[in-house]
């Protein structure tokens, strides 16, 4: 018989490996102390822990059809990853590995995704075992219209194949608003 869950924990993953709850946990310690928004500039530019990323035939074909794209480049033997595909690597991640989780402690409440870009340098074939790497690559704040401060989080992750060439980059903007939007 397994044990109730406490109301908003994760059931354990197979794909994941720990529950959300535990990665939660997990995530805080590795943190910086002190409130959300606190910056520990000593990690931002440097690599997180690197993993392992195999693309997968299958899960390339479940990923377009997921986003609804019948592009032939998608299938057959030796299909294409989609453009995004890069993002199922953050379920691969453990706690912390993402850059800025590392380098700035967010008040998840007031998080807004900002901005998302892929850059690919190689094609990116099912079959090919990519080494992933992430890192805050900048933080700074802007003075909002409507809701006070702003701070921003330039993250980026970096994708090698097996010969170490860099594949792709992925790069994101968080946003944490001071206070909630005015209207």
């Amino acid at each position: 018989m397994s044990e109730a869950k406490k109301p908003g924990e994760a059931s354990p993953s197979p794909a994941r490996g720990p529950g959300a709850s535990e990665e939660r946990s997990e995530r805080s310690e590795r943190a910086p102390h002190g409130p959300p928004g606190s910056i520990d500039r000593s990690v931002i530019g440097q690599w997180g822990p690197e993993l392992t990323m195999r693309v997968e035939l299958g899960k390339i074909r479940e990923f377009a059809r997921a986003i609804k794209d019948d592009n032939p480049v998608f299938k057959g033997d030796e299909p294409l990853a989609p453009p995004t595909f890069l993002m199922t690597s953050m379920h691969w991640m453990e706690a912390g590995a993402a850059g800025g989780a590392r380098a700035v402690k967010l008040d998840m409440r007031r998080v807004l995704h900002g901005e998302q870009e892929f850059e690919y340098v190689k094609p990116i074939r099912a079959g090919e075992v990519l080494t992933v790497r992430s890192r805050t690559k900048d933080v700074f704040e802007k003075e909002g219209s409507r809701g006070g401060k702003m701070l921003f989080m330039v993250s980026e992750s970096e994708y090698r194949n097996r010969r170490g060439e860099v594949v792709a980059y992925s790069r994101s903007t968080t946003i944490q608003t001071e206070g909630t939007v005015k209207s």
